[in-house]
């Protein structure tokens, strides 16, 4: 299995679907219904099912039928080289790393990444100057620079990575590689975030709790246009 920024290249943009639940069984759910319906399709082992259930939730959702990118979301504060190879040997194709972490420890994911063949995002979230922490992990080796509004700040200031569209501007015009963006994302905000320079769009809940979850993804699939 090719690594996900690879993939990325040439088939983008992606759709990010983020499984952040604490049940296996409804993440598998989920998952199976939406698996094999479009080859833009990531899937991500949240934080929470990661947590609730270690990296088996990784082997279980690479498993399923469809493209087979499945993203680690192990939010790497230390010990990267060693979080990347754990994330690798239980068949993620990418993980990530916290752009807050120290230098050192994400210049040891990347090397471990590049070294493994799997993907890094280096996760801006908590980052106080996005652009600049960016550049600095486009150096570091980074693949994919990840803006991220947590759901904390989104309930706290109701902010959303819809309304982050001219960040997302400012990034394509500073990084080279590819830009993800998550974060109470809506389907109906795909577009204008991939015109902005978007090239993989996470959403979580506007398709996992929707009431069509297949149509949600459909919807957001098609505010990403291409050609895949």
């Amino acid at each position: 299995m090719e690594a996900l920024h690879e993939y990325a290249r040439k088939c983008s943009p992606l759709i990010q679907v983020a499984l952040d639940f604490t049940s296996m069984g409804e993440a598998l759910r989920l998952a199976s219904l939406l698996a094999g319906s479009t080859r833009r399709l990531v899937l991500e082992a949240g934080t929470p099912l990661i947590k609730s259930y270690g990296l088996e939730a990784v082997e279980l959702l690479r498993a399923l039928p469809g493209p087979g990118q499945v993203v680690a979301d192990m939010k790497t504060m230390d010990t990267g080289g060693l979080e990347v190879e754990i994330a690798y040997r239980h068949g993620a194709t990418a993980t990530t790393v916290l752009g807050v972490a120290p230098d050192e420890t994400i210049a040891e994911a990347s090397s471990a990444a590049k070294r493994l063949g799997i993907t890094l995002y280096g996760d801006l979230i908590g980052v106080g100057d996005p652009v600049e922490r960016a550049r600095r992990l486009e150096e570091l080796g980074v693949d994919v620079i990840l803006l991220h509004i947590g759901i904390d700040v989104q309930r706290k200031l109701g902010l959303t990575a819809g309304s982050r569209v001219e960040v997302v501007r400012r990034l394509r015009g500073e990084v080279k590689g590819l830009i993800a963006v998550a974060g109470g994302v809506k389907p109906r905000e795909v577009r204008g975030l991939v015109d902005a320079g978007a090239d993989i769009v996470i959403i979580g809940s506007a398709i996992t709790r929707a009431e069509k979850p297949a149509e949600a993804l459909a919807e957001a699939i098609q505010g990403a246009g291409g050609d895949c």
